[in-house]
């Protein structure tokens, strides 16, 4: 079958390619480590609803453009200009996590491609995918508390999913990179191979899910986020609530300041 590809708005927007029974999204921002913009976010369920409805496509594949880097997360210089108030910043996030759905709930297996810095909003795309294979050279950090800024909590339930509470707790609390080594020790994601390898090691892990049956796979990606997924439904206003307070607050308009001007930002928990 003929490359497929889509025609974006934006130069920056992701693009998707289908080649047969593969499908690949392409972060496409590689000028900024692929830190993509608002339009970016919002683009990502549009693509992926031509795999949604492509009967021949078997899996997907996620990566960022240019081979350095798989996703920086959001692109912060927009954050003064429109996530600057409480009902701004949950539009904000409203837009990621249904970037972060329209991934997870994809009735195909999704693999993401990992090299390079996998941070934020990008470890929440990686995240939403079945798989995570990455380069040896990969790092992955959920920076929100250097902002003064919560998670999105449905995010965090995905990330729950694959790490223990008190790992998850460790990543926000110190927002520190971990390399793929210390990634897989936790099991944040499923391989490391070395950086040359990537290319040859996801197109192999394409080819076996490849030759199984389609509907075993579809019924085995959705049994197993059903039973998986903590119940958050009901604590979701509280958690929605005190990600309120975080954007509302002093310290985020300083965090993202001391980011754009690059330098360490002085919060005071106000």
């Amino acid at each position: 079958m003929p490359s497929r590809k889509s025609s974006p708005a934006r130069p920056d927007n992701p693009l998707l390619s289908v080649r047969g029974p593969i499908a690949e999204l392409l972060l496409n921002a590689p000028v900024r480590k692929n830190a993509l913009p608002l339009a970016a976010w919002q683009a990502l369920p549009g693509e992926l609803e031509i795999v949604r409805q492509d009967p021949s496509v078997r899996v997907c594949v996620l990566r960022g453009a240019g081979g350095e880097s798989f996703c920086a997360g959001a692109d912060i210089s927009e954050f003064e200009a429109i996530r600057s108030t409480p009902a701004a910043a949950k539009h904000y996030d409203d837009i990621n996590v249904a970037a972060f759905k329209a991934l997870k709930s994809l009735p195909v297996p999704v693999i993401a491609a990992i090299e390079g810095p996998c941070l934020g909003g990008g470890l929440g795309l990686a995240l939403a995918c079945d798989l995570r294979i990455a380069a040896g050279s990969a790092s992955f950090a959920i920076p929100a508390a250097r902002l003064g800024l919560a998670y999105p909590p449905e995010a965090l339930g995905d990330l729950l999913e694959a790490v223990s509470p008190s790992e998850a707790k460790k990543l926000l609390f110190t927002a520190q990179k971990l390399s793929s080594s210390e990634a897989l020790r936790i099991g944040l994601i499923n391989e490391v191979v070395e950086d040359t390898e990537l290319d040859s090691r996801i197109e192999a892990l394409c080819a076996l899910v490849c030759d199984n049956a389609p509907l075993s796979l579809k019924a085995a990606k959705r049994a197993i986020n059903l039973l998986a997924a903590p119940a958050r439904a009901e604590n979701l206003a509280t958690l929605l609530e005190d990600a309120r307070t975080c954007i509302d607050s002093a310290d985020y308009r300083e965090g993202c300041r001391a980011f754009l001007e690059k330098r360490a930002a002085r919060f005071k928990g106000t």
